[in-house]
């Protein structure tokens, strides 16, 4: 997931939200009819926070601010990231919605979390391996047997001998570190020879702190199954069925959120920064490019945010099968549901 990481007292979270929250609406926005909750009484649904705010965020901070929840009858409660995947808040009850990446659905599905992926939070995978721009590394075969640097991510292993396997690697060998620190530091530093990052993101930030890196994109060499999405919302089978229409509501106003990002990403990142002005207001060049960077990963083709399809798990559940990461990966079907999307 995106690695800028922020430190957010929860009280200043909540009082950045209820200001938005008293925002004017965009009255243009589809779906603004969406319905309130029954008996016209708010609706709070929980929605956790992968890592301290970045501009994958945008979309949720623009709906608060736009009114796209408030119109919909729906008080988010918003969970600051604190070292608890998003698997764990599931299991234990404590979030309605959560974002996760869509190898951990596969690998948690297959040993029976009931959850499921609700909306992609952007369009495709920007996933790619980096190197430092000056070093020998020219393409992904030239990584086997050199030291890769992430944060013990269990499909990491899978997916990147698969890269390399398709660059030609016969037998591919990986080797890791775990860091518990910035990566990009690591790799100027030269503590390890690559690492992964996210497209929009960790690349432009690299960039902005005078980093040059040499990226192998994920989808270039593993086609389709390398294409997922970088993120996904994600809810328990439990919440799914007794909290749908809720639900529904939520993913209508994120939607929202997201759709208007997209358009207008300058305006989205303002917005980000004034509810998270302790986090990211000494870091507005970063979020201001980072924001533009990304703003066009969160719709598909056709102008929609969220959809997800077979496509997104079927070669990535055989990558991680291949890997020994799974034994037997639920179908596809099993691991999203689009029906919660407006």
């Amino acid at each position: 997931m995106p690695r800028l990481r922020f430190a957010v007292p929860l009280a200043v979270l909540l009082a950045a939200m209820a200001a938005l929250a008293a925002c004017g609406s965009d009255s243009s926005s589809r779906g603004s009819t969406a319905g309130s909750a029954p008996g016209g009484t708010p609706q709070t649904v929980k929605i956790a926070l992968d890592y301290s705010p970045n501009v994958n965020y945008l979309g949720i901070y623009t709906a608060i601010a736009k009114g796209e929840f408030a119109k919909r009858g729906i008080t988010p409660e918003i969970i600051p990231y604190a070292n608890t995947p998003a698997e764990t808040l599931i299991r234990s009850g404590k979030t309605d919605l959560a974002i996760s990446y869509p190898p951990d659905v596969i690998i948690n599905r297959s040993q029976g979390l009931k959850y499921t992926a609700v909306a992609a939070l952007v369009a495709r995978n920007t996933t790619a391996l980096a190197v430092l721009a000056d070093s020998k590394f020219t393409r992904p075969a030239q990584l086997s047997g050199t030291l890769y640097g992430g944060f013990g991510i269990q499909s990491d292993a899978p997916i990147i001998a698969a890269i390399l396997k398709a660059d030609g690697v016969a037998k591919p060998e990986f080797r890791q570190v775990v860091l518990n620190t910035d990566v990009i530091s690591a790799l100027d530093h030269q503590r390890i020879q690559y690492t992964a990052v996210f497209g929009g993101i960790d690349d432009v930030t690299a960039g902005l702190q005078g980093v040059r890196l040499r990226t192998f994109p994920y989808a270039k060499y593993l086609g389709a199954a390398g294409n997922y999405p970088n993120a996904v919302y994600v809810a328990s089978d439990e919440t799914i069925a007794t909290r749908g229409p809720a639900l529904k509501r939520t993913l209508a106003a994120l939607a929202q959120g997201y759709e208007y990002a997209a358009k207008h990403p300058a305006e989205a990142a303002k917005i980000l920064i004034a509810a998270n002005e302790t986090a990211l207001g000494k870091s507005k060049d970063i979020v201001d490019a980072t924001a533009v960077a990304v703003a066009k990963q969160f719709l598909d083709p056709s102008g929609a945010w969220g959809p997800l399809q077979d496509e997104d798990f079927a070669g990535l559940s055989k990558i991680l099968q291949a890997g020994g990461v799974v034994k037997r990966p639920p179908p596809p079907a099993d691991l999203y549901t689009d029906r919660l999307l407006p």
